[in-house]
């Protein structure tokens, strides 16, 4: 995808090449004037006609040009502006920037610790209290490196901060807005999880451009909280080079009014609640302003439902634009024609024009319809984001009975599931009731087989060799659950097969123990597991005409 600018891009740009195509047009209609201007030059009144007809027909050209061009970008799926759409997100992560420049070696955090000091036992401690978040660290110096990307492994984070000191990284100076930036392009672009961003500082920069990170920030949807450490008075410290003896304090008063900068510009933009904070570490309750953003109190909005900043596609507004240059382009045509063929061109054009407005009523009329096919689209396309947004949406718009609704959750599960979100898809499909016999077979098919594939990731074949049993009764072309409720019948068997050998290892090492009751305790099991293996055979050959193999 080209972007050019922060609300511009193009999804094919490839296809932008099919609009040279007007050049050897234009060269062909050239060609073709040419021709009946030596046709006509010799009739009565040659000149008159010849100029009118080269009127119309640059006329005709440059309508039919624009219409080409219209139709081409509609095809490269430009798309300019921004809207918010409402996504699910299942889970947490939370990138922790640190600001490991010289300055924060000052000494001047409580009970005489120098600042990284502090920020090490703070940073811990928050992370010990994050149960049901996955974590990133990035280290804001340079132009901000990405030091531990997502991950649930908590010990690592713990070494790296333990460890956390200016001589980690050579680069020069302190650039809080690069490491802010470096977090955002580290977000997935697919990822399901709501994210936020944590900064360790005590607001010395040398590049000012936090401002401009923190509104890409809230551009995004991402909330950023910057944890001050230190004093604001000032204390002489060594620099980098280790000669140096500079000033430096905590620029609470600057992070403060950048802060209010950055909320007041975002108050009138699309996302008004993704602000970003500026906390003092000595605060009371610091810690737990931090943890409540996170984790969210009992009885405030649902914390699963969040929103995320799109392009607005103009594929709609072009292919409207290139269907009336058309028209127009049929208008002009036969201008230069008798009357009675202009009533004709007009007559044509009307025709168009009805026809445009009867297709426009009737994708009006099948709006629920239309958003399935476009989030199924954007389902193929691998955009999953933007196909939950549109199952989301068309989910709380539709009626809970309507066959819409469920088409919606049950869509929504698929994407969920596509995403590797096992348990958001496993609560969508939980709110479907296949076992409904007016619901359409294969609808019902469809929602035991995605029950099944969440069952075998998670280990529980019985179960779901029952919930594809159960697809495969509801539509017998279901060919996927036959072959997955083969696997999962094998990796019973399996188990089985492995539990009887591990009990006849435990008999054979009790053998030289008992001689006497070995063999007659050996025959007992393989008469048993003779009757075993050859009653599960029979059920197998039992299932097989039920299933319809």
């Amino acid at each position: 995808m080209i972007q050019t600018l922060a609300s511009f891009s193009v999804e094919k740009p490839q296809i932008l090449f099919s609009a040279l195509a007007i050049f050897p047009a234009i060269l062909f209609v050239i060609i073709k004037f040419k021709r009946i201007q030596r046709a006509i030059s010799s009739q009565t009144d040659g000149y008159k006609s010849s100029h009118s007809l080269k009127f119309f027909l640059i006329l005709r050209t440059a309508f039919r040009c624009a219409a080409w061009i219209s139709a081409v970008l509609a095809l490269s799926e430009i798309s300019f502006g921004s809207k918010k759409i409402p996504v699910h997100k299942s889970g947490s992560n939370v990138f922790f920037v640190f600001d490991i420049s010289y300055s924060m070696l000052a000494d001047d955090a409580p009970q005489k610790l120098t600042r990284i000091d502090a920020v090490k036992i703070y940073a811990s401690s928050l992370i010990g209290e994050l149960d049901s978040s996955s974590f990133s660290a990035v280290l804001a110096k340079g132009d901000g490196f990405v030091a531990i990307p997502e991950t649930e492994d908590k010990n690592a984070m713990l070494n790296l901060i333990e460890n956390l000191s200016p001589k980690l990284m050579t680069s020069g100076g302190s650039s809080l807005g690069k490491g802010i930036e470096a977090a955002l392009s580290a977000i997935p672009a697919q990822s399901a999880k709501s994210q936020y961003i944590f900064v360790f500082t005590d607001g010395d920069e040398t590049d000012n451009l936090l401002e401009k990170s923190l509104e890409k920030a809230a551009k995004f949807g991402v909330p950023v909280s910057l944890v001050g450490f230190g004093s604001e008075n000032e204390i002489e410290i060594t620099a980098g080079d280790g000669k140096t003896r500079v000033k430096t304090a905590l620029r609470a008063k600057k992070i403060g009014k950048i802060v209010e900068e950055v909320n007041k510009s975002n108050s009138t933009s699309i996302f008004k609640n993704s602000h970003c904070r500026y906390i003092d570490s000595k605060t009371a309750g610091s810690a737990w302003q931090l943890l409540n953003q996170v984790k969210k109190n009992s009885g405030e909005e649902d914390n699963t439902l969040s929103y995320e900043v799109q392009h607005v596609n103009r594929h709609a507004f072009f292919i409207f634009w290139a269907i009336i240059f058309l028209i127009l382009s049929f208008v002009s045509a036969e201008r230069f024609s008798p009357r009675n063929s202009r009533k004709t061109a007009i007559k044509r054009a009307s025709l168009l024009l009805v026809n445009f407005s009867l297709l426009i009523f009737m994708t009006s009329c099948s709006s629920e319809k239309k958003q399935v096919l476009n989030g199924v689209w954007a389902w193929y396309e691998g955009k999953y984001t933007s196909a939950t947004a549109k199952f989301l949406k068309l989910a709380q718009k539709s009626e809970e009975n309507s066959i819409a609704h469920k088409y919606a959750v049950f869509d929504l599960s698929a994407t969920y599931l596509s995403m590797g979100e096992n348990e958001a898809a496993f609560d969508r499909l939980s709110e479907l009731n296949p076992d409904n016999k007016t619901l359409p077979p294969e609808f019902r098919s469809a929602a035991y087989y995605n029950t099944g594939i969440i069952l075998t990731r998670k280990n529980d074949y019985k179960n779901a060799a029952e919930n594809f049993k159960k697809a495969i009764l509801a539509d017998s072309k279901n060919l996927n659950a036959k072959i997955n409720l083969e696997l999962c019948e094998r990796e019973l068997v399996q188990k089985q097969a492995n539990s009887a050998q591990a009990q006849m290892q435990g008999i054979n090492e009790d053998k030289q123990q008992n001689p006497e009751m070995s063999n007659e305790i050996f025959e007992l099991i393989r008469e048993q597991e003779g009757k075993k293996w050859q009653n599960m055979s029979e059920s197998n050959e039992n299932k097989d005409d039920v299933l319809d193999y």
